[in-house]
């Protein structure tokens, strides 16, 4: 008896503590999701032909806001209850460990289409913090580096809302806090938009 008085909460301790370290790992990189709906489409006019407009690249910053990327989407998959809006860039060519992100946006109504130029946070939507975390804003990509520069703009179609992400704009919410929150929850579709700055 009294090692089962021992054992069992050893047990009870050991499963909560694999359900922490599995959450405390996640991890979420969809390069490799493959869009189920061919005609849920996500286009900017500021991407002519793959290429980012000169017009777009290193917005000015007012009060450490620059204006955002005008985004627009079509088909919005059946069952969708919110949809979210990631945009990042790897530094590093061929090394995903290092991610930089540029825009992200969370609680978005399955019934809007577009977010105009300047207005990514003006919505009833939330975002999130720029790539130097230090602002709620967009950052447009300015790359210094000479050679071609691939951006990636993904557009999530969710059965809900990530429930860990705060239910207003936050500084808190960074690239991994934004895609720990998608991986917990379910993911209708994917659609995205690649586009390259070149210098």
């Amino acid at each position: 008896m009294r090692i089962l008085k021992f054992i069992g909460p050893l047990l009870i301790l050991s499963v909560f503590s694999c359900k922490n370290n599995r959450t405390d790992l996640t991890k979420v990189n969809h390069d490799d999701f493959k869009t189920i709906h061919p005609n849920f489409t996500l286009s900017s006019t500021a991407v002519d032909h793959g290429i980012l407009l000169d017009a777009f690249k290193c917005e000015e910053k007012v009060n450490g806001v620059e204006n955002s990327i005008p985004l627009s989407w079509k088909n919005v998959p059946e069952g969708t209850k919110s949809l979210a809006v990631v945009m990042y860039h790897y530094p590093k060519k061929d090394d995903k460990t290092e991610i930089n992100s540029y825009l992200l946006l969370w609680n978005i109504s399955p019934e809007i289409t577009e977010i105009p130029y300047k207005m990514a946070k003006s919505g009833t939507w939330y975002m999130g913090a720029n790539k130097d975390g230090n602002a709620i804003s967009y950052t447009s990509p300015c790359s210094q580096g000479k050679g071609k520069h691939t951006y990636i703009i993904a557009l999530y179609a969710l059965a809900e809302t990530p429930s860990s992400l705060p239910t207003h704009h936050s500084v808190e919410v960074d690239y991994n806090v934004f895609m720990n929150a998608i991986g917990k929850t379910k993911i209708i579709d994917r659609t995205t938009l690649t586009f390259i700055d070149t210098k």
